[in-house]
């Protein structure tokens, strides 16, 4: 396994500065549109994807605590004791920064 770290190392010497076959040159203004276009559909990718991931709604929430038979205080209470909590704020913390963000 260390040969193969090694090898790769030895590799990534060998192509810098003007061993690079890329150095001295540019990409095309074809193959940069070509490249544009593969990391939007990515990201167009990687955002669908994380739209798709289920995210708790305050419907959800509350029909979590009828459910409990618990007021609505002593549920955060047991949700905070499970991390649940900490996780229905990160996911609607990160799809509020994906609305800034794509907009």
């Amino acid at each position: 396994m260390d040969n193969i770290n090694v090898n790769n190392q030895r590799k990534r010497l060998d192509r810098r500065g003007s061993n690079n076959p890329m150095w001295g040159r540019k990409h095309s203004q074809q193959s940069r549109e070509k490249m544009s276009q593969a990391a939007t559909l990515r990201n167009q990718q990687y955002k669908q994807a994380m739209m798709n991931q289920h995210h708790v709604s305050m419907d959800e929430f509350l029909q979590g605590c009828k459910n409990e038979g618990l007021d609505i205080e002593s549920y955060i209470k047991t949700l905070v004791k499970e991390d649940s909590l900490k996780k229905i704020i990160r996911e609607e913390i990160d799809k509020l920064i994906w609305k800034t963000k794509n907009q």
